[in-house]
């Protein structure tokens, strides 16, 4: 009988004024047995819909339809990729417990159950939601549950001082598909992101994924059958100046025409990655230390590639020895700074802060 594992992903969200907060994970990967990479079995997956949805929540601003706000979470990773999701209600309230298997319903909840509250007892003031998510030994997914924080407050309108329902669900249903956190601040899988009101503004950036998000879950589950110019794979093998392997190195891919990213992945430790569901077209390749107050490589361009329908890109490139003169941390906006991205109009002219290490 294969081993099941239940792996605890949580959105770390940020308020309003500059917090650091770190991610918890609640899963049986070590060093010796790494976590694998998780994924359904099926691109159909299975969705139970909480009455608790349907009911006034005292977390949820009265009016707040959180079914359709579902709905369009969903639709949204569904267009970015090969998978359907099959939708069936539910008179269950509380996610499964942690354990060696759940009881096989992939449920969304917003219940403010003791069961539930109990996911947030060490860090009810740092994060939105949590995703519970059950695999087994190979990675292969059997379930996933989203429920909200009790002890936060929600929204569908904007309103000050709320999460957004959807781009907080938007963001859980990339876990329940197996997607990690990014490292790309502009991604809705990164793991900070600001309440309605941060830089004055209302927080509907994340209901819209990022080409980094699609590129991510095309590397799982394919594309649908509708879209054309889709997909490559980009492979590196990293070294440092000195020869050995270039592990834990952030590296990602910008568009060479526009700079926009588009895929982003870590080194592992024999210092190769490979980065997935990439659009063909042409690309600079950059990397940049994870640890970087200890970093023995600057940030850099590591190469220009190309991937098209007949070739994918492959690059082996020892690093160039230096330091970085600066270190970007925060930035900001409308007076504030924070450790989440800006969101900001094409076509308009803004003043954007930043802040870190050697910056006046």
């Amino acid at each position: 009988m294969a081993r099941f594992f239940a792996f605890l992903l949580v959105s770390v969200l940020v308020f309003t004024q500059v917090m650091t907060l770190v991610a918890e994970t609640g899963s049986v990967a070590t060093a010796e047995r790494p976590q694998p990479a998780l994924k359904w079995r099926t691109k159909v997956i299975p969705i139970a819909i909480s009455g608790s949805l349907l009911r006034p929540a005292s977390n949820v601003k009265s009016g707040s339809d959180l079914v359709s706000a579902l709905r369009r979470s969903l639709q949204t990773w569904e267009e970015a990729s090969g998978i359907e999701f099959r939708e069936v209600f539910s008179d269950k309230l509380n996610v499964s417990p942690q354990g060696p298997a759940g009881d096989g319903i992939s449920l969304i909840t917003v219940a403010p159950s003791a069961e539930n509250a109990l996911l947030f007892a060490k860090n009810a003031e740092e994060i939105a939601a949590t995703t519970r998510v059950f695999f087994d030994a190979k990675g292969r997914i059997s379930e996933a549950d989203i429920v909200l924080n009790p002890y936060q407050q929600f929204s569908t309108d904007g309103t000050f001082g709320t999460f957004d329902v959807e781009a907080t669900l938007t963001h859980e249903i990339g876990h329940v598909l197996g997607l990690e956190h990014s490292s790309i601040r502009g991604s809705v899988m990164y793991e900070n992101f600001g309440k309605n009101g941060v830089f004055g503004l209302q927080g509907f950036a994340h209901r819209t994924l990022s080409e980094i998000d699609r590129s991510a879950v095309r590397s799982k589950y394919g594309t649908a059958e509708l879209q054309e110019k889709c997909c490559g794979t980009v492979s590196a093998k990293l070294l440092l100046p000195e020869g050995r392997p270039a592990g834990n190195l952030e590296v990602w891919l910008e568009d060479s025409a526009s700079g926009k990213v588009v895929g982003q992945a870590a080194t592992a430790v024999d210092g190769t990655v490979e980065i997935s569901g990439v659009p063909f077209g042409n690309y600079r390749l950059h990397s940049a230390r994870k640890e970087r107050s200890k970093r023995s490589v600057p940030s850099q361009e590591i190469a220009e590639v190309s991937v098209s329908a007949t070739e994918d890109a492959s690059v082996t490139k020892k690093l160039e020895t230096g330091s970085d003169d600066i270190e970007v941390k925060y930035t900001g906006f409308n007076g504030q700074l924070t450790l989440s991205a800006v969101p900001i109009n094409a076509g308009k002219s803004f003043t954007v802060y930043i802040g870190g290490r050697n910056l006046s």
